[in-house]
């Protein structure tokens, strides 16, 4: 499987060496930290990211979740800098590093 993720100013032609969904490379959402602005689910093109469930009582807009985390692009983190409440992580990314090799 070939991918294609961005490497800060310069795209680069990445191959995973497991499957995709052996690599639990995605986002993690901090609920007390998100505050349902969308952004993270207005940028990211793999629509990873869908609304929560709606509380009951409360007229702001639902919180966000990860909604499909295995369409997130391995060593992608470029929805963490978009997310001004800082809601969003990642694990480290070191661990990742091996299995994705690059084929430029």
């Amino acid at each position: 499987m070939e991918i294609i993720v961005s490497d800060h100013d310069k795209r680069r032609k990445r191959r995973l060496t497991v499957p995709r969904e052996q690599i639990e490379w995605y986002p993690a959402i901090d609920p007390d930290l998100c505050n349902s602005c969308s952004s993270c689910f207005d940028f990211c093109p793999k629509e990873v990211f869908a609304s929560g469930p709606r509380e009951e009582g409360l007229r702001r807009r639902p919180k966000m979740t990860v909604a499909e985390p295995y369409r997130c692009i391995v060593l992608c983190s470029a929805c963490e800098r978009i997310c001004a409440a800082g809601a969003i992580s990642f694990p480290p990314r070191e661990a990742f590093e091996h299995l994705v090799e690059y084929t430029d």
